[in-house]
């Protein structure tokens, strides 16, 4: 029992220094490459040279900077842009330019310490070095894969620590983005009562009143389009843009028609061929919702909604801006997060779902209006 208390206590320990050390990235990456500088200097340069404590030192220095610096450069930029999107040529070709800046730093580094006169194990080196020349490691490969392995021994094991630790993360998000996915199906799903029925139901009273009122059949035509879009068009991953921009407008002029006689001016601009595009279903609207919602809910002064649409070079720019007023702007300062319907987070989610690395969501608060403007590369 004592025994398994102090291992009780140990790990105790060890969870909260690793806690208090995941607090502060700072510290670890010092501690970090402060291991790797005293790996370097005492034991994989230490044993092997046997010079003075100076020159140990300017190797250790010199790799050290040269691991950080691919290591940084790799971890953060290279890979990314490269390797992590299938780009093998270009990554091939960043790695084959940096060796080549590698090996010349090797080599006038050792001409530079072999210049002291130190004897021992660096002038047998630097001998060696000095025959393959400064285009050594093109047309000698022993001294490509010397130059290689001297500086790249160390960066390749944190290099690997790196890739895995993104694979990981990079999954992880891939499995958060699919629940999401999924949750957002099913929230849409659960906000659907008795849809077939009330569709069908619109249809009927759409036929009585047809003969006696044509303003209020319009009207109920239009809804009716809303439904059946919602319940038979939107089922599948994509639907035509021209699809998803008639269900907008429809929504629009049944605002008009709800809105008619207050001072609210709502309206619509397209420009650009949408014929040949498609998108995701029901992507836009949440943003034209929430733009009645706290932008003309409740007016008593001239109030606006304008949604503009430009589509052009394989992309669409969707933009709706609504007024604000100074009241209602303090208690809601983000009319879209505060949406009861799906808010800003939900409609980032899903395009980072559906559009991973090819849109833009872009909000801006003001005093008198506030703006969403979304890109989307269809």
């Amino acid at each position: 029992m004592p025994n398994q208390s102090v291992r009780a206590r140990f790990w105790a320990l060890l969870q909260g220094a690793w806690r208090w050390l995941s607090a502060r990235p700072w510290l670890r990456r010092a501690l970090l490459w402060g291991l790797c500088y005293y790996y370097v200097r005492y034991v994989y340069y230490g044993e092997f040279f046997q010079a003075s404590a100076r020159t140990l030192d300017v190797l250790a220095l010199v790799l050290q900077a040269q691991t950080m610096l691919i290591y940084y450069v790799f971890g953060y930029v290279i890979f990314p842009r490269t390797l992590y999107k299938g780009k093998i040529l270009e990554f091939v070709g960043t790695l084959f330019v940096t060796h080549a800046l590698i090996y010349q730093t090797n080599y006038w580094l050792f001409y530079g310490l072999a210049k002291t006169g130190e004897p021992g194990r660096l002038q047998r080196l630097w001998a060696l070095v000095e025959t393959w020349g400064l285009w050594g490691w093109i047309n000698n490969g022993t001294a490509a894969s010397w130059s290689f392995f001297w500086t790249f021994t160390v960066v390749i094991f944190l290099l690997a620590v790196r890739a895995v630790i993104d694979i990981i993360r990079l999954r992880t998000h891939v499995i958060q983005l699919e629940k999401d996915k999924l949750q957002l199906e099913l929230d849409f799903l659960k906000s659907q009562v008795n849809p077939h029925f009330l569709f069908n139901t619109l249809n009927s009273v759409y036929a009585r009143v047809f003969d006696t009122d044509e303003s209020a059949a319009d009207l109920l035509l239009r809804l009716s389009e809303l439904m059946r879009y919602n319940l038979y068009e939107t089922n599948q991953p994509r639907v035509a843009l021209t699809s998803e921009l008639a269900y907008i407008q429809n929504y629009l002029d049944l605002e008009r028609n709800r809105l008619e006689g207050q001072p609210v001016e709502i309206t619509y601009a397209q420009t650009g061929e949408a014929t040949t595009h498609t998108i995701a279903p029901l992507l836009l609207i949440a943003f034209v919702e929430n733009a009645f919602k706290h932008g003309v809910k409740g007016a008593t002064k001239p109030a606006f909604v304008r949604v503009a649409v430009q589509v052009a070079g394989g992309q669409l720019l969707f933009t709706v801006e609504n007024s604000v007023f100074p009241k209602r702007q303090s208690v809601s300062p983000d009319p879209v997060k505060q949406s009861g319907g799906i808010g800003l987070d939900n409609v980032r989610r899903r395009l980072q779902t559906l559009y991973p690395n090819r849109h833009s969501l872009t909000v801006t608060p003001g005093d008198a209006s506030y703006q969403a403007q979304v890109t989307l590369e269809l």
